[in-house]
């Protein structure tokens, strides 16, 4: 044995012996430490070391300040990135560096990046599985989260809820928060585990609370205002397709660069108001355009000086709240806030109400004035002043509580997507303050909270893998977060198995597979999951063929969910009498339905009625002995006996529907030639 296996196996024998962990992780990077000294200064005379000159070629890995340095960096860049899902080949080495020097976030960020194709590194599920593999055995949270949601998946390994339980159970109590947050999902919607609201909500609770807190460092930290809190990009692609609007609807969130260009062009022209949209675009750093405050100064300095109150309010919180571009200036806040005010702007009496509140820029603190402003602004419809109602009624900041008007503000607020209102209606109804404790209603307003973490923009980083024509990675995001809990997420997952094959999942079980995102999708709430589920049972796709199951999920989506295309398919079903007796009356009032619910439906539903006019017709012609006589020419003989030659239940839709469709274009046709 020689010195340097010496030296580590003290350090093994030390941490064998040391009964605090802590303790135990620190002799071992001691140890280390002395042992990497002992290699550089002594390594000539160990056994198998190299020569001198060519160990010197060879660098040496990162110290542990280093590698978290590199770390913290690489992970910035990244967040900084239009999109993090292309990453940054510098990020990606300046992580990739630390991770080799043994820093475990760093490894955590590799596997987790080699898992989802996410930050420039290229997809290896092999590679993420061996990563997390080691990961776990070394107890890391990271590691066990990664197994849980690949046995759950079954991608990379054997699919295994028992296990994908195990690993996510140990990794939600080693504090990993998205651990956390597939098992609030596993038992709010009852997944492996015996359903149990109360273990869901304490789960979820936790997560929110961080959520929560995200939000509010981002205002202290001078990163924009917590006026919506993170935005959440949810596009469904099923409801996209089916508008024929596939790969438009990021168009609504992200500004491209001729846009861009055209309101600088117009704001350059003193045009106000796009002097205040590129404000506030640099300010919040949203839209695909990075963050500037620099920029966002400039910008609403130039339309201040035309008079625009909302300028001067932003100008306001920069000022107030500061930051490295902007540096703090009471003085100089207050004086943009209160010419604001003046104009009655709702920004700036929330923000000069939050001065009084807490004494900031030299004011003497004073509730009574702070509330009188938010009042003002709150009955402009401002999510913010709405919030800061809420706080204040329930007694949190001095003021005495009344939890019925802190229930008002705090809905109000909500309606507009405000968080941290979430956040504090979820922790009304979990304990009762104001309204009826309710363990489901708390849970649902934390998950709402929880999935607006920084981990939601994977979300718009699989939506943009989807329409780049990387269908496999699009998918393994999407189950990521599927097994999350994200309802989007599972409906867009079980869309890519229908329409792609995977090459991780065998052809042969890609429709079961997809029968378990819809079904989870539709236990949600998706109108469009619940009818996909009944067209499964209907076709048999995934499961067996079953009528009734099909009838009951059409039936859901049509009383509840209001969705015209359930109550056409009950209408189809009716006509044809597949798990009905047939009844062409019926029929007609789904169809009818139909078309009263979607203008999207009343072509089809026209069509259907059109064609269904012949069938009453044609039973109501039966009923004359002429007529059975005149259809009792049509006969065959055969050995079981006379059978008509047109059948009463013969599928007049093959060639009605077409007939029908044959005349209606002719009569374009000639409309337009009139013209």
């Amino acid at each position: 044995m020689n010195q340097l296996e010496r030296f580590s196996l003290l350090a093994l024998i030390s941490c064998l012996l040391d009964d605090c962990m802590c303790r135990c992780l620190l002799r071992a990077s001691f140890f280390g430490y002395v042992c990497t000294l002992f290699l550089v200064a002594f390594g000539n005379d160990l056994k198998g070391s190299k020569p001198s000159d060519e160990r010197s070629k060879e660098q040496l890995p990162l110290s542990l300040s280093e590698a978290e340095n590199a770390y913290q960096k690489g992970i910035q860049m990244l967040l900084e990135c239009k999109n993090p899902s292309l990453g940054d080949p510098s990020a990606l080495k300046l992580i990739s560096s630390a991770a080799e020097a043994g820093h475990a976030k760093a490894l955590e960020a590799i596997a987790t990046a080699s898992a989802l194709a996410w930050g420039g590194l290229p997809l290896s599920i092999n590679a993420a599985v061996e990563q997390f593999r080691r990961l776990a055995e070394e107890g890391n949270p990271r590691g066990q989260l990664g197994l849980g949601i690949l046995h759950a998946a079954g991608i990379g390994v054997n699919a295994s809820v028992p296990q994908a339980i195990i690993y996510l159970t140990f990794a939600a109590l080693g504090g990993d928060e998205l651990a956390e947050m597939a098992m609030g999902y596993r038992y709010l919607a009852g997944i492996g585990v015996e359903s149990n609201c109360e273990t869901a909500l304490a789960y979820y609770r936790r997560v929110a609370g961080r959520v929560a807190e995200q939000v509010e460092n981002r205002v202290k930290a001078g990163a924009g205002p917590i006026l919506l809190g993170p935005t959440v990009v949810r596009i469904n692609l099923l409801e996209e397709r089916e508008q024929a609007v596939g790969g438009t609807a990021l168009s609504n969130y992200f500004i491209s660069d001729d846009i861009l260009s055209y309101y600088k062009f117009v704001a350059d022209s003193n045009n106000v108001t796009a002097q205040v949209t590129l404000g506030q675009l640099y300010y919040n750093g949203q839209h695909g355009i990075d963050l500037n405050h620099k920029l966002a100064l400039y910008y609403f300095k130039r339309a201040a000086e035309s008079g625009s109150s909302l300028a001067m309010a932003y100008l306001g919180e920069m000022y107030l709240v500061g930051s490295p571009e902007v540096p703090k200036d009471e003085a100089l806040a207050l004086n943009y806030l209160q010419r604001a005010v003046t104009a009655g702007n709702p920004m700036a009496l929330t923000g000069l109400g939050l001065a009084y509140l807490h004494g900031r820029a030299g004011l003497t603190p004073d509730p009574v004035k702070a509330m009188d402003l938010f009042v003002k602004a709150a009955d402009q419809g401002w999510p913010e002043a709405q919030l800061q109602l809420g706080l204040l009624f329930m007694g949190t900041l001095g003021w005495k509580a009344d939890y019925k008007m802190a229930l008002k503000y705090f809905t109000l607020a909500s309606q507009q997507g405000n968080t941290l209102a979430f956040y504090n209606l979820g922790q009304m109804h979990a304990t009762g303050m104001g309204v009826f404790r309710s363990c489901g209603t708390a849970t649902e307003l934390f998950k709402n909270v929880a999935e607006r973490g920084r981990w939601s923009q994977l979300l718009t980083s699989a939506y943009l893998e989807y329409w780049s024509g990387n269908h496999e990675v699009a998918f393994l995001q999407y189950v990521a977060l599927a097994e999350l809990g994200y309802e989007v997420a599972q409906s867009n997952a079980a869309l890519i198995l229908e329409e792609d094959k995977i090459d991780f999942v065998p052809d042969n079980e890609r429709y079961k597979r997809a029968f378990v995102y819809w079904k989870r999708s539709s236990a949600q709430g998706s109108s469009t999951s619940r009818v996909r589920l009944g067209d499964y049972h209907f076709y048999g796709l995934g499961t067996e063929v079953n009528y009734e199951q099909a009838i009951q999920e059409y039936r859901f989506a049509s009383d509840v969910l209001r969705n015209a295309q359930a109550m056409f398919n009950l209408g189809y079903m009716h006509e044809h009498g597949l798990g009905f007796k047939r009844d062409i009356h019926l029929a007609k009032r789904f169809y009818d339905m139909a078309a009263a619910t979607s203008s999207d439906a009343q072509i089809p539903a026209a069509l259907a009625l059109a064609k269904l006019s012949f069938s009453f017709a044609f039973e109501f012609l039966r009923k004359f002995s002429l007529f059975r006589s005149f259809f009792g020419l049509f006969v065959t003989v055969t050995e079981g006996g006379r059978e008509p030659v047109i059948p009463s239940k013969m599928d007049w839709d093959f060639y009605v529907i077409p007939l029908l469709a044959g005349v209606l274009s002719l009569l374009i046709i000639y409309m337009r030639f009139l013209q």
